[in-house]
C-alpha cells in the first residue's frame, strides 16, 4: 500500500512522534538475566532453520582501498531499500490539550505512537531493530524507502542486548539485505555509515567514524548494568534512528543503532553486529525461551 504523505501530514505525525517514544533508549532500567532470549509464538519457524535462512553474512567487513566521495553515495543508493521506518501503536495512550488559550480547553486522548528504525537482514523479510523501539506495542507498520507499507510480527526479542526480530507477513516480495559483517574486525577510526528514521522524518544517511570499541556504559549509569559491548560513533544518531544499521565502507554491518547521549554532541551507541548475531544464534538452537505474546 502506497502513502503520499502531504507535508501538513508530515507535520501532524511528526508532533505526534516526537516525545512519545523516541527511539533512543533511556537506561533507567537494569536488563534481565543474560539467558531471557524471548521467542514469540510466530517464531517457532526459526528453530532447526539454517543460518542462510535467517540473515546474509558480508564476505568482508573491510578493506584497505582509496577513500572516494563516491563511496557514501554509492553504498547510500544501495541498502536505502534495506532500511525501514517502523511506526507503532503502543499500549500507553496519551492526551493533549487543544486551543488552550480559550477558555478552559479541550482534552483530547490518542493512542500511544512510537517510532523507529529497522533493516533487512533476510530477503524474505526478516528486519533488525531495537527492542525498545517495538516492546510496548499493540500494532507495528514498516514503510520502506519507496514508500510501501506492511505490516510486521515479533518473532523473538532481547532486552539484554536491546534487540528484536521482526518479519514482514502478507507478502511475497523479496527484499534488499544489509549482510552482517564482523564487528570485531573494525576499530577506532573507522569510517561509518548510519541510515535511520530521525524523528520521523524518514530514510536518512549521517556518516562519521568510529570513536571507541568494547564502550561500557555502566560509568554513565551504574544501576543500567547493560551487558552491551557498545560501539560508539560520532555519526548522529537521533530520536527514531534506533534499530538503524551502522554500515562500513564495504557495505557490512557493524552494528545497530542504539542509543545517543542527549547532553552531549557525537556520541551515539550501537550494539556490535557479533552481539546481534549470537542473538540469532540463540534462536537458530531453539535455547529461547518462549513466550505468549498476548498473555490474558
Amino acid at each position: 500500500m502506497k502513502h503520499n504523505f502531504s507535508a501538513a501530514a508530515a507535520a501532524i505525525v511528526l508532533i505526534a512522534f516526537i516525545g512519545v517514544s523516541g527511539g533512543c533508549i533511556s537506561m533507567d532500567k537494569p536488563g534481565p538475566p543474560a539467558e531471557s532470549v524471548i521467542l514469540h509464538a510466530a517464531g517457532a519457524e526459526l528453530h532447526g532453520m539454517k543460518a542462510e535462512d535467517l540473515f546474509i553474512k558480508a564476505n568482508k567487513t573491510k578493506a584497505e582501498t582509496i577513500f572516494h566521495t563516491q563511496q557514501i553515495r554509492q553504498i547510500a543508493e544501495h541498502y536505502k531499500h534495506a532500511v525501514v521506518s517502523i511506526y507503532t501503536k503502543t499500549k500507553t495512550s496519551y492526551s493533549i490539550r487543544l486551543f488552550p488559550k480559550i477558555g478552559p480547553g479541550v482534552r483530547v486522548r490518542l493512542p500511544g505512537m512510537g517510532l523507529g528504525s529497522g533493516f533487512f537482514i533476510h530477503p524474505d523479510g526478516y528486519i533488525i531493530t531495537n527492542d525498545h523501539v517495538i516492546s510496548d506495542a499493540e500494532a507495528i507498520m514498516v514503510l520502506t524507502q519507496d514508500g510501501t507499507s506492511y505490516p510486521v510480527e515479533i518473532m523473538a526479542r532481547d532486552q539484554v542486548f536491546d534487540l528484536a526480530l521482526l518479519k514482514v507477513v502478507g507478502s511475497d516480495r523479496q527484499f534488499k539485505a544489509v549482510p552482517m559483517g564482523n564487528s570485531n574486525a573494525v576499530g577506532v577510526g573507522e569510517m561509518i555509515i548510519a541510515m535511520g528514521n530521525p524523528l520521523g522524518l524518514g530514510h536518512t544517511v549521517t556518516f562519521g567514524i568510529i570513536s571507541q570499541t568494547h564502550r561500557n556504559l555502566n560509568r554513565l549509569d551504574p544501576e543500567a548494568a547493560r551487558r552491551i559491548s557498545f560501539i560508539q560513533t560520532d555519526a548522529a544518531i537521533n530520536p527514531g534512528s534506533s534499530g538503524g544499521p551502522l554500515i562500513t565502507l564495504t557495505g557490512a554491518c557493524v552494528g545497530v543503532n542504539t542509543a545517543q547521549i542527549t547532553d552531549a554532541q557525537g556520541l551515539g551507541f550501537a550494539v556490535p553486529s557479533n552481539q546481534g548475531l549470537q542473538f540469532l544464534s540463540v534462536l537458530l538452537s531453539g535455547q529461547a525461551a518462549n513466550e505468549d505474546p498476548d498473555p490474558q
